[in-house]
């Protein structure tokens, strides 16, 4: 039986982990419209006969970054649904807590981020 003081730190603790998914999934997505811009100039700039190989090349090695940047990201996104996930399923049953809007949510999150980094 947990007491009302710990369901408010195992609440705020779910709702701490879930932003943190919350948080990169946006991350990742921000980064996936960055990757296509980048991609997108790239292309434009080969096309341009003003622009050099230099500049290209340049370009490119930015595309580079984000791409290692998102890669980063994956693995930070994947620690965090581990982490969420393990608090969720350290929720105890008979208190009513896994019937929250915390822990629904908290769910409903890690389906999302399952769904991201499945794909």
């Amino acid at each position: 039986q947990f007491d009302p003081g710990a369901m408010a730190a195992y609440i705020r603790e779910v709702k701490i982990k879930a932003g943190s998914v919350n948080r990169m999934m946006k991350d990742l997505q921000a980064s996936d419209k960055e990757i296509a811009r980048q991609e997108q100039r790239i292309q434009q700039w080969k096309d341009d006969p003003t622009r050099d190989e230099y500049d290209v090349k340049k370009q490119e090695e930015v595309l580079a970054e984000y791409v290692s940047g998102r890669s980063d990201e994956m693995s930070r996104l994947k620690k965090f649904v581990e982490e969420l996930a393990s608090c969720v399923e350290e929720c105890p049953e008979d208190d009513g807590l896994s019937e929250s809007e915390e822990v629904k949510g908290a769910k409903e999150t890690l389906a999302k981020a399952e769904a991201i980094l499945t794909s």
